[in-house]
């Protein structure tokens, strides 16, 4: 959940998964925020618009409400299609996921950040 500020430039954000009194609340900067795509993209009328296979995006966990870091498996082959991610996964033996299912609109692009 995120309230806006009225010079936009801030956003309250609560953490909902967080257990009540540790870090649930963060007032963060707009250059912070990653916005969702509104539309998806066509492969067969716009494929530049797709993150190529082998890509690192950040993509909703299935099951969950927060983004991980993963790997671009296979594209959509029409408009309705899911991506096809494997996520970094330490409970995993290879580190990774096994592939899932994720809908365009929670699939974005992945900036290292250096601190």
């Amino acid at each position: 959940m995120a309230n806006v500020h009225g010079n936009k430039s801030k956003y309250d954000i609560v953490d909902i998964d967080a257990e009540p009194g540790k870090g649930r609340y963060y007032n963060i900067s707009k250059r912070h925020i990653i916005p969702l795509p509104q539309w998806r993209a066509c492969p067969v009328t716009c494929p530049q618009a797709l993150f190529s296979p082998r890509t690192i995006v950040l993509a909703l966990y299935p099951q969950t409400s927060c983004f991980y870091k993963g790997v671009v498996e296979s594209i959509p082959r029409v408009g309705k299609d899911c991506y096809s991610i494997i996520f970094e996964d330490s409970s995993y033996n290879s580190g990774y996921s096994p592939e899932f299912d994720v809908p365009q609109m929670f699939v974005v692009a992945h900036k290292d950040v250096k601190k």
